[in-house]
C-alpha cells in the first residue's frame, strides 16, 4: 500500500536523492554537477511557497513531487506547479505517481489554488515519455510548451555587455528563427 506525507526539511537527504535521479535521467544518464543538500534545505525551509510529498512502500521512499505556489491574473489568483515528480523506476506503473499526485491536487484544493500545471521535458522526450500518458490521465491538458531564459549571471552579464554596448539577448535575437506571430489585439477590437 502507498502512504504519502508531506515533507519537511528532515527529508533533505532523501529529496536530494530523488531529484538527483529525476535529473540524471531526463539529461540521458547524464551526471550533473550534483545537486546540493543545502539548496534543498533552503527551498524546504520556505514552507509558504514549496510543497512536497513523499511516497513510501513499507516504510520506504519510493516517491517524490515537489510543487511551488505562483499566482498570475490568468489563473485567477495563486496556483501550483509541479516542479519535480518521481518515482523509483521498480515502483513504476502501480500507482505511486498517481497518488503523488492526488496529494498535490488535494493540497491545492485546500490552498484555494485555480489550477495546477506541469512543464514537460523537451521534446522528443516528453512525445516518447510515459509521463505524458500519466499526466493526460490525471486530467491534465496540453497548454503548450514553456520557454526559459536562464537568470543565474545576467547582471554580471549585463554590466559587461553594457561596457560593451551589446544587449545579452542580441546574439539570441540573431539565433532565433524568424516567425510570423499573428496580431492578437484584433480579436479584441
Amino acid at each position: 500500500m502507498v502512504t504519502t506525507r508531506e515533507v519537511s526539511v528532515d527529508d533533505a537527504t532523501t529529496v536530494t536523492h530523488m531529484v538527483a535521479a529525476l535529473l540524471a535521467e531526463l539529461e540521458g544518464g547524464q551526471k550533473q554537477g550534483g545537486l546540493d543538500t543545502q539548496l534543498v534545505v533552503d527551498l524546504l525551509a520556505m514552507k509558504e511557497r514549496i510543497y512536497g510529498f513523499l511516497a513510501f512502500m513499507e516504510g520506504r521512499p519510493v516517491g517524490l513531487i515537489m510543487l511551488s505556489e505562483s499566482a498570475a491574473l490568468f489563473a485567477g489568483g495563486t496556483y501550483g506547479i509541479i516542479t519535480e515528480l518521481y518515482v523509483v523506476p521498480e515502483q513504476r506503473s502501480i500507482g505511486v505517481a498517481m497518488r503523488l499526485i492526488e496529494a498535490a491536487v488535494d493540497l491545492g484544493t485546500l490552498k484555494g489554488w485555480g489550477q495546477l500545471e506541469v512543464g514537460a521535458p523537451r521534446q522528443p522526450i516528453w512525445s516518447r515519455s510515459p509521463c505524458s500518458a500519466l499526466y493526460l490521465k490525471a486530467g491534465f491538458a496540453e497548454i503548450g510548451p514553456r520557454l526559459k531564459l536562464p537568470l543565474r549571471g545576467l547582471a554580471s552579464h549585463r554590466a559587461k555587455r553594457s561596457a560593451a554596448g551589446r544587449s545579452r539577448l542580441a546574439p539570441r535575437r540573431q539565433r532565433a528563427p524568424s516567425r510570423c506571430i499573428p496580431d492578437s489585439s484584433s480579436t479584441f477590437a
